[in-house]
């Protein structure tokens, strides 16, 4: 049964063979009904998560009242506010199901253990702080240096699927753009 665990998981998780059941054992599985909360603004974030099924995005709440999306995640993604884990802070973000989703979730506790155990773990660690990071600068890079249309174009070419699985509005303001603009964009696109 491991096996099948681990042919199935193990790349995603970037965890070797021989580490693989001492991970998927601290695993919780569980699921999250769409609409629900993963994590509410103001809360701690206590998991690291990773999708099995289902779709999620993470939004801020701006000074406005506006929803400001940052990110969505798909099946075989993990997904959190680092941030809070990682400096034991109150989260700026909400993360929320956009579908029912089954979801693996791995304590703050368990990984801050998993650190402790060996190098394995802190390269482990390391390695998935340096994914964050980069995709979080990323994304900063696409908002400040390319235009609207470029952006658009840019995440239809890296993720087909958020526009076949997310509401346009939830598109646009990823984008930081309103739904008009969005749009505009796409007709100029197609004709």
């Amino acid at each position: 049964m491991m096996l099948n665990h681990y042919t199935k998981y193990g790349e995603l998780f970037q965890v070797d063979q021989e580490h693989f059941e001492e991970f998927y054992a601290l695993l919780k599985d569980t699921t999250l009904l769409k609409s629900n909360f993963f994590l509410k603004q103001g809360d701690k974030c206590k998991y690291l998560g990773f999708i099995k099924k289902g779709t999620i995005r993470c939004f801020y709440i701006n000074d406005q009242g506006r929803e400001i999306n940052f990110g969505f995640y798909f099946e075989n993604e993990f997904f959190t506010d680092y941030e809070s884990i990682l400096c034991d802070t109150v989260s700026n973000m909400n993360i929320q199901a956009l579908e029912n989703c089954e979801i693996l979730l791995l304590s703050k506790e368990h990984l801050q253990n998993l650190y402790q155990k060996e190098a394995y773990w802190q390269k482990f660690g390391r390695v998935m702080s340096e994914k964050i990071y980069l995709d979080a600068k990323k994304r900063i890079d696409d908002l400040i240096c390319l235009s609207p249309e470029n952006r658009y174009l840019n995440l239809l070419k890296k993720q087909p699927l958020l526009f076949q699985k997310i509401a346009q509005k939830h598109i646009a303001s990823y984008l930081g753009i309103t739904e008009q603009s969005l749009s505009r964009i796409r007709s100029r696109i197609v004709n």
